[in-house]
């Protein structure tokens, strides 16, 4: 059958190309692809092209729509929409995560300007690719956070958040407006393809270089509350200051075992309490954790304060709680000499630091010590007399805890545990709060102790959760993915390693490779590989074990105070304690999803301060020379990491005039086409600071010949 249209078109087209009626006609027989169209249509060579460009023109104008397989159908308005939320590029583009799932949607910088990173919005696909517009913005931003400017035509707020590309234009503004002030603002009017979006200052942060205000900012950006609710404080004032009797009954009264809190100095919200004892075939280990549940009450304001903060937040010099501090650093918090009310996690372990039972009771406490890190390294690992004079009444559970935790670390060797052993920074500040040095912190046995015994009760919480088929989130970690892994595979043979386990290794597998890249001199560019060969844990109350540890069964039992999901178990626990179980709920899912995203969340403002800060500390330092490793390579230059004051920026490929440098993937390096030269993950290499850019927290070197 040939097109009806043929000699209209052929009027218009040399070439012609078959009409949109003839199109309609066959594709309102059934979804077909652009392949099922060359074909039914007799399409072949030159007219390919054209032919996609009008379907493509077809989907624009809604006489046919594209869904999620790359099929063409007739356009129908109710069901060639999807639902999804913006997730903008600092390039312009962007992409619509669906709600259903699946391939993310791509907007194009047109498209963008429209929205905002976080919108949630109606959109269609416009072609197979994935390309899609926009067809209705169901919920935008209301806020933003950025800095103040004043051009010739008026005053406008560059945002903060680097994702959201377009300016605010601010219409009025008043006397105390000063250029470069870090300024809140609710948008009035949307933007629109042809005009920036309007709004009107409702908050002065305080003026660039203020002293916190890169921390108020990282808040408000990220949307992470600060204040609580007034019945929320109510609620916590009403409270009792100490534990009264009524609050004992039907607790095990444990005061008498002498349980101590190890954490680090600047600490002041204690979660958790240890003590070990020897037993004929291994240990009794007693993990005393906050009991907040009886304080936090489900459906209470508090609770819904608690859940909407999902977690708390700890920047270099302030921490923003998931509770008020009259429970998190008061009425739950194990401070020492004084009773708490805790609920015990108690398992025995045995020689080869197994798990072999453990029970759960809510109890009454007494902390006997008030440990930290530092002073627990001293007296375990250095002998430190004096020291361990002054803890003599706790030493014997000091000693047994490292008898026990030996035992663990031996253990987790066994399993296949991952060991990165990466460094850490700590943020130092002077008498003004202005940055003074960035330094690097070691984790010793001290740290490592608590960790194996929190380990522990995570794993034996989980155990019991599911043995009694409860309604709480696992913490899981995914196996990486099959692309990921030969990625990495072939890194590793390229550098003489070998990955066993096949599409799916297992943790111990990992491990094998990083025990054989020990003593290497790219030892660190292996370890950086695999790491990013892993996913990210999430919470979840399907069950897939956590790959990272090499656990079956784990979850977040540990910390109440400052993690909302270990209270949530802690709930879960307390039904199975009073026989009122309650089966996996739909709600558990959901919490799942938004609990990971605050945690997320409070991720990168934490990381957004520390860029910022680290920039600041660097703005006095352009011009000078440092010595660094290569820590991150791609394809428009290389990421370095300062050795001295670990601080990180990039040099761009279009900064590196000396040849043309091509991007290896596999090898994670760039060669140059004429000398040869590698720049390489994992080198070390001299730098020139060029630039430093407070607004987009980002430091620009320069390759030292």
């Amino acid at each position: 059958m040939r097109d009806p249209y043929h000699k209209r078109e052929l009027k218009k087209y040399d070439n012609p190309i078959p009409s949109r009626e003839y199109i309609i006609e066959h594709v309102a027989k059934q979804a077909v692809t652009i392949y099922d169209l060359y074909d039914l249509l007799e399409v072949t060579g030159k007219q390919k092209k054209p032919l996609t460009h009008r379907i493509r023109a077809m989907v624009r104008d809604k006489q046919l729509s594209c869904n999620r397989n790359g099929e063409y159908s007739i356009f129908d308005a109710k069901k060639d929409v999807m639902i999804g939320t913006i997730s903008a590029h600092p390039r312009g583009f962007g992409f619509v995560m669906l709600d259903e799932g699946g391939r993310d949607l791509r907007l194009s910088t047109y498209q963008m300007k429209l929205v905002f990173h976080g919108d949630r919005v109606k959109v269609r696909m416009l072609d197979a690719r994935g390309d899609s517009e926009i067809v209705e913005i169901l919920e935008s931003l209301k806020s933003i956070v950025g800095r103040l400017h004043f051009g010739s035509e008026g005053a406008y707020v560059v945002v903060d958040d680097k994702r959201i590309c377009n300016n605010v234009n601010i219409p009025e503004t008043s006397s105390e407006n000063i250029d470069k002030q870090i300024v809140i603002v609710e948008i009035t009017q949307a933007p629109t393809f042809k005009t920036l979006a309007q709004g009107k200052i409702t908050k002065i942060l305080g003026n660039y270089m203020d002293e916190g205000v890169e921390t108020e900012a990282a808040l408000y950006r990220n949307g992470i509350p600060v204040g609580f609710s007034e019945e929320a404080l109510a609620q916590t004032e009403s409270l009792s200051s100490e534990i009264t009797e009524q609050d004992k009954v039907g607790r095990v009264d444990i005061t008498d075992i002498k349980l101590v809190t190890i954490d680090g100095e600047d600490s002041r919200d204690f979660d958790d309490a240890v003590f070990a004892e020897s037993t004929e075939n291994g240990w009794k280990l007693v993990v005393a954790i906050a009991d907040v549940s009886h304080y936090v009450k489900e459906d209470t304001e508090l609770d819904a304060d608690a859940i909407e903060r999902g977690n708390s937040v700890y920047f270099p010099h302030r921490v923003v709680p998931m509770l008020p501090e009259t429970l998190s650093n008061g009425l739950c918090s194990i401070n020492p000499d004084v009773e708490r009310l805790c609920m015990t996690c108690e398992m025995n372990i045995n020689a080869e630091g197994l798990l072999v039972d453990y029970k759960f009771y809510p109890a009454v406490m007494f902390s006997h010590a008030r440990l930290t890190y530092a002073k627990v390294s001293k007296i375990l690992e250095d002998n430190d007399t004096h020291t361990q004079q002054k803890y003599l009444g706790v030493m014997d559970n000091l000693n047994t805890l490292y008898d026990l935790y030996k035992a663990l670390k031996n253990a987790r060797t066994r399993r296949g545990v991952m060991d990165f052993d990466r460094i850490e920074t700590q943020v130092l500040f002077d008498d003004n709060g202005k940055i003074d040095n960035i330094v690097a912190t070691s984790r010793n046995d001290a740290h490592k102790l608590i960790e194996e015994c929190m380990l522990m009760a995570n794993q034996a919480t989980a155990k019991f959760l599911a043995e009694n088929n409860e309604d709480f989130l696992y913490r899981i970690h995914p196996k990486p993915t099959a692309e990921k892994v030969e990625l990495t595979r072939q890194f590793l043979t390229a550098v003489g390693l070998t990955l066993d386990g096949g599409a799916q290794p297992k943790s111990k597998h990992f491990a094998k490779v990083l025990e054989d890249a020990k003593g290497r001199d790219d030892e660190n560019i292996i370890k950086t590989v695999v790491l990013r060969t892993m996913k990210q844990a999430i919470y979840t109350p399907a069950n897939e074990g956590h790959f990272g540890l090499a656990f079956d069964d784990y979850t977040h039992f540990t910390s109440p105070i400052r993690r909302y999901p270990d209270l949530l178990v802690h709930r879960a626990i307390r039904r199975v304690l009073n026989k009122k179980t309650r089966k996996p709920s739909k709600r558990m899912a959901e919490l799942g999803v938004e609990l990971s995203a605050t945690e997320r969340r409070a991720n990168e403002a934490t990381r957004d301060v520390e860029q910022w800060l680290k920039c600041e500390y660097m703005r006095d330092k352009v011009g000078e020379t440092f010595n660094g490793i290569i820590s991150g390579v791609a394809a428009f230059g290389i990421f370095i990491e300062l050795t001295d004051i670990y601080t990180e920026g990039m040099i761009s490929i279009r900064d590196m005039k000396d040849d043309y440098y091509n991007f290896d993937e596999i090898y994670h390096q760039l060669k140059g086409d004429r000398t040869g030269k590698i720049f390489r993950l994992g080198d070390t290499i001299k730098i020139q600071v060029a630039s430093v850019n407070l607004d987009d927290r980002q430091m620009s070197f320069i390759p030292c010949e």
